[in-house]
């Protein structure tokens, strides 16, 4: 559904990139991969990704972003992955280990995030002449990657000024152009060129400013275990909850293990049953114990940990403002490999 709703806001002339590395941002990239195997291309971080793609998909275009090793280039020429290259000493280094085979670039430039890009027009002007002078290889696309998001727009206009200064050297319809994230792809229609980069707007979890998106995961979890304890006792290693009155414990099988941070101690709520319940004492490894006190609820009753229940939601922005990170970030700390997947067509 997410990726339907780009796709048709972008239009037809607009070829989406779903981003899927990092495990398609924590929720599966082989699930993601095959719900979308319609996408123009898959953007990966590293080739070791690419490769765990390749294992059940052949046929999709796939976007390295990340600077790929020298030993993995001729595997990407035979596999049909493009490389990202960022510097004129690594596209001659690639040229020599190529040995004449085929393969597709696309050029990395660093207009403000000062991660990883070519920094002037200069050395992007020769990068050009290296394409003129070795045929097989293919500039395929020339990109840069944007800084910020809602609370600093304006240089996100200073990042493309800056980004037009190179592509202005290339003609936009042999190469692919692309600057935008899941952010600039909804607020900045005059930025799509001829692709976007899409992944926390894919997953669902990108703010709806123009699009009807639709959260991919849920994460929900079940009442194990229900017991009173009266005032003056206390909850969990360290006895860092104590009762200021008489309380009913819920125990779920959910810990920091699975990636339900411990630092959310004390300081988070989850849903049951359409009601708020308090994250109370110290989250064990494998536990964490929440307060049912005038809440109907009994054991086996569904706890929301991500998701809605009644007229309230928890999102990935819930946790971060908790744990004052990113949201990104929340959806990569959960460990799914002792829960129960489960797929919905």
């Amino acid at each position: 559904h997410n990726y339907n709703q780009i796709k048709n806001y972008v239009g037809s002339n607009v070829k989406v990139c779903a981003m899927v590395k990092a495990d398609g941002y924590g929720h599966g990239a082989k699930d993601v991969c095959k719900a979308i195997k319609h996408a123009d291309f898959f953007g990966v971080a590293s080739v070791h990704e690419a490769k765990n793609i390749r294992k059940f998909n052949k046929t999709t275009p796939i976007l390295v972003v990340g600077i790929v090793n020298l030993e993995y280039v001729l595997w990407c020429s035979n596999n049909n992955v493009s490389i990202g290259v960022s510097a004129l000493t690594e596209l001659e280094n690639i040229v020599k280990v190529l040995n004449g085979k085929p393969v597709n670039i696309h050029i990395k430039v660093n207009t403000g995030l000062n991660r990883i890009g070519v920094n002037n027009v200069k050395e992007f002007l020769k990068m050009l002449k290296v394409f003129k002078t070795n045929k097989n290889l293919k500039l395929e696309g020339v990109f840069t990657h944007f800084a910020t998001k809602l609370n600093d727009v304006e240089f996100i206009v200073k990042q493309h000024e800056t980004f037009q200064k190179f592509i202005k050297h290339v003609n936009p319809q042999k190469v692919i152009i692309h600057c935008c994230n899941s952010f600039a792809t909804l607020m900045f229609p005059k930025y799509h060129y001829g692709m976007v980069r899409c992944g926390f707007n894919l997953y669902g979890w990108e703010l709806d400013y123009k699009l009807t998106l639709k959260p991919a995961l849920n994460i929900t979890s079940k009442i194990i275990f229900k017991h009173k304890i009266k005032k003056g006792e206390t909850v969990g290693y360290d006895r860092t909850f104590l009762a200021q009155k008489n309380c009913v414990v819920g125990v779920l099988p959910i810990g920091y293990a699975d990636g339900f941070d411990r630092r959310l101690s004390n300081n988070f709520k989850v849903l049951v049953n359409g009601k708020w319940a308090n994250v109370i004492g110290n989250i064990c490894m494998d536990i964490c114990m929440i307060d049912l006190t005038g809440i109907n609820a009994e054991v086996g009753d569904e706890v929301v940990l991500l998701g809605r229940s009644g007229g309230y939601e928890i999102t990935p922005y819930t946790y971060a403002k908790a744990l004052g990170t990113s949201p990104y970030e929340i959806l990569l700390k959960f460990q799914y490999s002792r829960m129960n997947k489960i797929n919905i067509e």
